[in-house]
């Protein structure tokens, strides 16, 4: 019984390689675009929350919220939704004080990190 020569071998081995990469690359790459996605979802729902807090009107946000809910096609993206949703009812709650929205809103958005 003979096991063929190196070349062989190393072609053998090459081939699988690429098998296994042509069917892991497109899961790989489905993944890095979701977390990219999720990155980006959180660096524009800080800024719009920011914003929200400055001009004690959260218009924007929740027009922004309800687009991007809409859109979602991750589960991944759930908290951070339900972050932007305790955020909009802090800001809209008229009975605590501009310091306390702040410490509440700053908390909430240091959990999107």
């Amino acid at each position: 019984m003979e096991l063929g020569s190196i070349s062989e071998w190393v072609t053998a081995l090459a081939e699988i390689a690429a098998v296994c990469v042509a069917l892991f690359l497109p899961y790989y790459e489905k993944k890095q675009e979701r977390n990219k996605r999720s990155r980006n979802l959180r660096l524009i729902f800080k800024a719009f929350i920011k914003d929200a807090l400055e001009e004690d009107d959260t218009k924007k946000l929740e027009s922004y919220f309800k687009i991007s809910y809409l859109i979602n096609d991750s589960e991944d993206n759930e908290q951070i939704f339900s972050l932007i949703q305790q955020a909009i009812m802090v800001i809209n709650d008229h009975q605590i004080t501009a310091e306390q929205k702040e410490k509440e809103v700053q908390e909430i958005v240091d959990c999107f990190d």
